[in-house]
């Protein structure tokens, strides 16, 4: 069915467009050959792709299935021909990581510099992300790993890949300097603190994901203990280790990475609550699997972190 790519652009030009006659000068073709293209997609898939509205068309149900199932294919093309070209022309190439703030501060510094020493002219492009953008942009073709925030039993889909190799354990941490490090901490004071959060659901899966340690979890925990609703939460990414640092704030972080976070400086609070542990690592895309540079830089993060973690 998925027979020609010059098709699949066509259409997925009208589904972005809504209007055949903008999607052909978009092209750069006449109306009536973008129409006889749809009409032919629409045969060989067996139904209506599109209906008719006042303002132009939109996608039915089995078009909207087709064009999320077109734009992977291109999205997968387009990776499988970089690879090529970068191959024949011998480029170097480009690898695309997410991490967790702590991730971020912790191990990917010093697992860039191990990489680029067997690997120095491949291009590494890092971003600061939580669980769900992570999760977003590995489905959506625009990284090839993550690093940290899921859980290995988490639910992926076939063209992600998940490995769990950390055992770590979360509790809340503020800096040293917080006025609740001074001695022991009632759970009510815990409330009166402004928290920073850098987690979040991860798109698709939240339903599966009720038990996976979170800041929400620790919050709400918080809330059946003692009655009290913790009056401000930041949502927050890499500039929330700032804030840490420079205001009376409580978060909930891998507590093996604080030593290897120099500034700020943060310390566990003295108490039980929030602390979990679980297993964590990384999740990447299987099309990049075929890469001796990816499939390096995969052993050394992992290394790195088991390093910080002891």
């Amino acid at each position: 069915m998925f027979e020609k790519r010059s098709d699949l652009i066509k259409f997925l030009a009208v589904a972005e467009t809504s209007k055949i006659l903008a999607a052909a000068d978009r092209l750069g073709i006449t109306q009536p050959a973008l129409s006889r293209v749809i009409a032919k997609l629409e045969d060989q898939f067996g139904g209506r792709l599109f209906e008719r509205i006042p303002t132009g068309v939109r996608l039915t149900e089995l078009g909207t299935m087709v064009a999320a199932l077109a734009r992977d294919i291109l999205r997968e093309i387009e990776i499988a021909e970089g690879k090529i070209q970068d191959t024949v022309s011998g480029r170097t190439g480009c690898l695309r990581i997410t991490a967790g703030p702590t991730w971020m501060y912790a191990v990917l510094p010093d697992a860039v510099a191990r990489f680029h020493d067997v690997y120095p002219g491949v291009e590494l492009k890092l971003r600061t992300a939580n669980a769900s953008e992570g999760i977003r942009r590995l489905t959506e073709g625009e990284s090839d790993l993550h690093c940290g925030g899921v859980d290995v039993h988490d639910p992926f889909p076939p063209f992600l890949a998940c490995r769990g190799f950390l055992k770590v354990a979360s509790g809340i941490v503020a800096h040293r300097d917080h006025p609740l490090q001074d001695g022991s901490v009632a759970l009510p004071d815990l409330a009166n603190y402004p928290w920073i959060d850098y987690d979040g659901p991860v798109p698709g899966f939240s339903d599966r994901l009720t038990d996976r340690p979170s800041i929400a979890r620790v919050i709400d925990e918080l809330y059946r203990r003692t009655s009290k609703r913790v009056r401000t939460v930041v949502r927050a990414r890499a500039v929330g280790l700032f804030m840490l640092g420079r205001g009376p704030y409580l978060s909930w972080l891998p507590l093996q990475f604080l030593a290897s976070i120099r500034e700020p400086e943060l310390k566990p609070l003295p108490v039980e609550l929030g602390r979990y542990s679980y297993r964590t690592g990384i999740v990447w895309r299987r099309s990049a699997e075929g890469l001796a540079p990816f499939q390096r830089l995969r052993e050394i993060v992992k290394q790195v972190a088991s390093e910080r973690a002891r």
